[in-house]
């Protein structure tokens, strides 16, 4: 009958180039300078610097998104001011194009206007 007895625990090997670790001796180096009666944990130092990585993110994208909204109201005042100049350069243009405002135009440099009206030209194609 088997015995149930523990598992023997497998060692891993670790990456010779992982081993590098800079948590715990900055641990104990703001031990040393800051002299507080609880000792600060390498754990709680890796969760305090990821927490602080994540607010340094959150800070960039909030600037980022606050300076795309500077460049889109920026950009929406232009739009505006180039669509209230074009309705007014396209209503200038609508008035002076007027057939009374070119005749006014055209009798200043001494043309008059046609007595005759003008002539239809009607061309004959062949089909070949």
């Amino acid at each position: 009958m088997p015995s149930n007895r523990p598992r023997r625990r497998v060692e891993t090997s670790r990456s010779k180039s992982f081993d590098f670790n800079i948590v715990d001796p900055l641990a104990n180096w703001i031990n040393k300078k800051v002299e507080i009666d609880e000792k600060l944990s390498p754990t709680t130092l890796r969760k305090t610097i990821w927490i602080m990585f994540l607010i340094l993110i959150y800070i960039y994208f909030q600037h980022n998104f606050d300076h795309l909204l500077r460049k889109l109201n920026k950009t929406e005042r232009q739009v505006n001011e180039q669509r209230a100049a074009y309705i007014s350069y396209k209503s200038r243009y609508m008035y002076a194009s007027k057939q009374s405002e070119v005749e006014k135009k055209l009798l200043n440099r001494d043309f008059d206007k046609s007595k005759t009206p003008p002539i239809k030209i009607i061309a004959n194609v062949m089909a070949p």
